[in-house]
């Protein structure tokens, strides 16, 4: 799995957000805000 935010291979699901059903997971807190704050930009 990558983060959507910054691409990162993620191994251990740490943060995670739901967005139109779908789960997205992120190697940080601050992906995750980054993520949430601009689904648009973000969201596949």
């Amino acid at each position: 799995m990558k983060d959507p935010v910054c691409g990162m291979d993620i191994s251990a699901v740490k943060f995670r957000s739901i967005y139109k059903g779908k789960e997205y997971i992120f190697c940080s807190e601050s992906c995750k805000r980054k993520f949430e704050g601009d689904y648009n930009k973000y969201a596949r």
